[in-house]
């Protein structure tokens, strides 16, 4: 009997995750050539093109394709829950600023943002009690008083340097993937149910500028991934 050849699974998913890589290499190759050229701290504009044109879709691909991998790993066995300690702790040490940890590739993305719906608020002939204006009857303590100290200048700051932070924690984990699923496995190995970390209704990223080729790879990116997300019941 005739049958059609037919690729394996495994070879499939490897050869998936290698599309996935080319993909993300380039939109780093791509970000790396585009910094070269500019200042040391590129203007805002720049950022905002960088980030909509190689960032963003270069995160949603990797955060796929971490997921396929975890989804061939063995689920981590959770931790059994400390004793309660006899004596009373000791103090916390010092922790370490901010500034100084190293980025961590963020695997959520936010929810899409609803739309903007009218407003269905009856309108009404007389205003509530929190609109009323407040009406201040201008006595000599009212113009004689002191001019309110003027607000502090809030501090500058700087547009690139969330963006060099996601791009240092998107080399990280491009250069280790597995390390970054082992990672995502021990997160969510607690038995609560959690939202699904990626979404399918708008893939972050997906432009038209990508051409065609690079949207159907998110596209089956998300689909495949979603699908390591869904329990099987059959």
């Amino acid at each position: 009997m005739d049958t059609e050849d037919q690729i394996p699974e495994e070879d499939a998913l490897n050869y998936l995750l290698g599309r996935a890589r080319w993909f993300i290499l380039n939109l780093i190759d791509f970000i790396d050539t585009a910094l070269a050229r500019l200042p040391a701290s590129p203007p805002r504009q720049a950022i905002a093109y960088l980030t909509r044109r190689a960032l963003l879709p270069a995160e949603a691909a990797l955060r796929r394709a971490i997921l396929l991998i975890a989804s061939e790993m063995e689920m981590p066995v959770p931790r059994a829950p400390r004793a309660k300690p006899t004596r009373p702790p000791a103090p916390p040490l010092r922790r370490q600023a901010p500034a100084d940890r190293a980025p961590i590739f963020r695997m959520s993305e936010p929810p899409p943002r609803p739309a903007k719906a009218e407003s269905i608020v009856p309108k009404a002939d007389y205003l509530p009690e929190h609109l009323l204006p407040r009406i201040c009857i201008l006595t000599d303590d009212v113009l004689g008083a002191p001019p309110p100290p003027p607000l502090p200048a809030p501090a500058a700051r700087d547009p690139g340097a969330r963006f060099f932070r996601r791009l240092a924690a998107l080399r990280q984990a491009y250069d280790d993937p597995r390390r970054e699923a082992r990672r995502w496995l021990r997160r969510n190995a607690a038995p609560a149910p959690r939202p699904a970390p990626i979404i399918s209704e708008k893939i972050p990223g997906m432009r038209r500028a990508l051409g065609p080729d690079a949207q159907a790879l998110l596209r089956e990116l998300t689909e495949k991934a979603l699908r390591t997300l869904t329990p099987n019941t059959s």
